[in-house]
């Protein structure tokens, strides 16, 4: 009975030497590999049911410019083409309302909190909606 409490006594310090001295704790970095995992299948998912949009004819700048004067006149909403690819497959886009100019930048209305400014450059293509 003595020996085994020995045992015991010496087997604790022997833990307690290993998670003082040893052992590093990982911390989340021991998790990342299920995140990644989970992570990596929702941006396969979300990808997938984006519909790739046709390019558009690219546009000069007064010709864009033109159609953003009109829409805003109107207060029509437009769907601007983007001279920029997103993960270099989709053609990036954005549809809203243009609020107004600013030099050669357009500010455009996404939705009710979300506003994006432009530079006319940056545009590849308008379309006016009804």
């Amino acid at each position: 009975m003595f020996m085994m409490r020995l045992d015991r006594i010496d087997d604790e310090k022997l833990v307690e030497q290993f998670f003082q001295r040893d052992y590093h704790d990982r911390g989340m970095l021991k998790w990342a590999g299920f995140f990644l995992s989970d992570h990596t299948s929702a941006l396969k998912k979300m990808f997938a049911n984006e519909i790739p949009e046709d390019l558009q004819e690219k546009q000069d700048e007064k010709e864009v410019s033109l159609l953003l004067a009109q829409a805003w006149h109107y207060k029509k909403m437009v769907h601007v083409q983007l001279n920029q690819f997103q993960h270099g497959e989709l053609i990036e886009s954005e549809t809203g309302h243009v609020l107004g100019v600013d030099d050669d930048q357009i500010i455009l209305q996404i939705n009710d909190d979300h506003y994006m400014k432009l530079e006319l450059d940056e545009i590849r293509n308008v379309e006016i909606l009804s």
